[in-house]
């Protein structure tokens, strides 16, 4: 072999991979952001020497990807038999390559049907928490990105065995030479010192660069390593981190510390130190005593059903007649709103009436048995996402049925807890069926039914074209297409409102003219804050709910979150009869968040004007009417009482030892 041509392609294949990786990278931010032309709700690069340093940035950026993957590849595949010479080359640079085309084909998948905005923080939440859940969720929306790796791994066991046939003819003509170890490690780390480097610096001189720079997964991976290798007091912050570790030595302050109050330290870096005696606005309390009227009462609570549905026309026709109908027998209200725009912990909050619920903690169910009714709790949905068993406490009531009991009849692709649901048709089954069957119990009923035909992708194939709209395809689910989809919602939310309608018509006959009170969880985004769903901003699309309530009289003040509904349905439900009258309280504020409560990515204060918030991760404080869009200074006295009242609730004792209502006499 001594007399072998020796050839070493490592600089060509990284060359090579870094203007693939660098392409494709591009191609998807451009693809979900706009980012090289039209910035869609984001940053845009301007000129050509925004171009340039993003790309040279961005080949740095991959330099230390590729370099680093195909050092851990090419050890991990040396035991291989097959993964020798120029196949083992081979295989260690297709797969190098391989993952981050399949993040990025994820992530275009991903992006362009829920929006730009989209984090993988977000989607961990949205999936109530389960890793797995949020995985395979993300993998069933992009199939193309299983295909892909898939492909790839039959590619290279097909090259590799193609390469092994061939690399006898080769042997005293060309010699492969792969890069050593050493000097791969050593480029990993020159290019990652310098990327790091890089992405400080952008992120403090150019914004729009570092937008673009941080959704490439080269820099995503570098950010990981930085961030875990500087966390010196390994409180989870490092260098680079966002928010900023306001004390690097220091484990007990970050952005996230429990704030002590009144101890002269800033815990959390915001706000400054919480006062003693700051009271945050809390939802309203629970009566110890309610009036002696026993009526049976009916509570509906439907899936993705914005506010602003109730009264709207689509081509001259109700969208929601049977709401409409609803509201004007009894009360509506405009300014209702859910304090965090997911299901399961605005679920929680309604049950509890407490904007931190507890697991264990008393609820509705609990009242309402405490007064001698019997309890029965129909959802189409899995309720246990989020661990809502033990925060709604369902288990503890009379009769419970969600869309596990009837999983064949699922019209959710998947039946993962996040996403499985059936049809209306199947609760409104299984209501009656109770309700026949219980016809002789002179007991009160607390009947809740939750309806979900309303959630993404919002059309199945049990719903009718009420509206004459031609639903959009999953597949057409995107930005260039928002009319439609929000159209193909409006259509969904009118199949909604007849099953409200068949449930109604259902209670009254049994029930007669007993209380009825139909509300939401969340509202929808249709790429109106530069995303799809719900989960991410605080503004009325996402926060606004519906609230109508039928022979249900007293004073309800706005605007007021579902917290609230616990204490104010127990202060009046049980009075004589009347027309609620919804109040505008001017000093009156709600508190609104994303993320979870102890890891908020925004926070907010709504009154009855607007909305002051405060967004963790660029540090960045804003008003506006109906939106976070309005910068205020960061000292402004309504900002510290958005950090001052987070802080407070976070602080907030579990109440599970707290009794509810007393118990009826036996």
């Amino acid at each position: 072999m001594s007399a072998a041509h020796r050839f070493a392609p490592g600089l060509l294949l990284l060359a090579a991979g870094v203007f693939v990786l660098g392409l494709a990278d591009a191609l998807v931010i451009h693809a979900t952001t706009g980012f090289f032309g039209q910035g869609f709700n984001s940053p845009m690069v301007r000129g050509a020497a925004d171009v340039a340093s993003f790309a040279t940035a961005g080949a740095i950026l991959d330099v230390f990807l590729l370099a680093t993957g195909f050092a851990v590849v090419s050890t991990l595949t040396r035991p291989i038999s097959l993964a020798t010479g120029p196949a083992g080359i081979a295989l260690a640079s297709a797969l190098t390559l391989c993952f981050p085309l399949a993040f990025d084909v994820i992530s275009h998948r991903l992006h362009r049907i829920f929006g730009q905005v989209l984090g993988i923080d977000i989607l961990i939440h949205l999936a109530g928490g389960r890793v797995s859940d949020a995985a395979l969720e993300a993998i069933s929306e992009a199939p193309a990105a299983v295909l892909l790796v898939s492909a790839t791994l039959v590619a290279l066991v097909v090259g590799v065995r193609v390469v092994r046939r061939f690399e006898p003819t080769l042997e005293g003509r060309v010699q492969l030479v792969g890069p050593s170890m050493h000097r791969l490690l050593a480029l990993a780390a020159v290019a990652g010192a310098i990327g790091a480097v890089i992405l400080g610096l952008a992120a403090e001189r150019w914004p729009s660069v570092a937008f673009g720079l941080e959704r490439k997964p080269s820099a995503q991976l570098l950010l990981l390593l930085v961030r875990t290798a500087t966390d010196a007091d390994r409180d989870g912050y490092g260098l680079l981190s966002r928010p900023r570790d306001p004390a690097a030595w220091d484990p007990g302050r970050h952005p996230y510390a429990l704030e002590l109050p009144a101890n002269g330290i800033d815990e959390d870096g915001v706000g400054g130190d919480l006062p003693a005696d700051f009271r945050a606005p809390g939802a309203t309390p629970v009566p110890q005593e309610v009036g002696a009227k026993r009526p049976s009462f009916l509570l509906v609570l439907l899936e993705s059903f914005r506010g602003d549905l109730v009264g709207l026309r689509f081509a001259a026709q109700e969208v929601t007649p049977v709401l409409n109908r609803l509201a004007r027998e009894g009360a509506s209200s405009t300014r209702a709103f859910a304090h965090n725009p997911l299901t399961w912990p605005s679920r929680a909050q309604l049950f509890q009436g407490r904007l931190k619920p507890s697991p264990g903690a008393p609820t509705l169910i609990d009242d309402f048995k405490a007064l001698g009714y019997r309890v029965a709790y129909f959802s189409g949905q899995d309720d246990s996402h989020g661990g809502s068993e033990e925060l709604v406490g369902y288990e503890r009531a009379d009769v419970f049925f969600d869309a596990r009991s009837d999983r064949e009849r699922r019209t959710s692709r998947s039946g993962f807890a996040v996403s499985l649901q059936i049809p209306w048709s199947v609760v409104l089954d299984r209501v009656r069926t109770y309700l026949d069957a219980t016809r002789d119990d002179a007991r009160p009923l607390f009947l809740y039914v939750n309806l979900v035909d309303n959630h993404y992708p919002y059309h199945h194939a049990e719903l009718e074209k009420l509206l004459g709209v031609e639903p959009v395809r999953r597949s057409e689910i995107r930005p260039e297409n928002a009319q439609r989809v929000f159209e193909t919602y409006l259509q969904a939310s009118a199949n909604v409102d007849r099953a409200v309608g068949e449930l109604v018509g259902l209670w009254r006959e049994r029930m007669g003219s007993a209380p009825i009170a139909v509300t939401g969880d969340h509202g929808q985004s249709f790429y109106e804050s530069g995303m799809l769903g719900h989960g991410q901003t605080v503004d009325e699309a996402q926060t606004r709910v519906p609230l109508i309530l039928v022979g249900i009289g007293g004073s309800w003040p706005e605007p007021l979150g579902l917290a609230d509904l616990r204490g104010l349905l127990l202060s009046n439900l049980f009075e004589e009869p009347g027309r609620a009258r919804f109040v505008v309280a001017s000093q009156r504020r709600i508190f609104q968040y994303t993320g979870p409560l102890e890891r908020p990515r925004r926070i907010g204060l709504r009154s009855s004007a607007d909305v002051v918030g405060w967004e963790f991760a660029n540090g960045r404080a804003e008003r506006s009417g109906d939106a976070l869009g309005k910068s205020i200074p960061p000292d402004d006295a309504q900002l510290r009482d958005v950090i001052w009242s987070w802080e407070t609730l976070v602080n907030e004792v579990s109440p599970a030892a707290t009794p509810g209502l007393p118990a009826a006499d036996p």
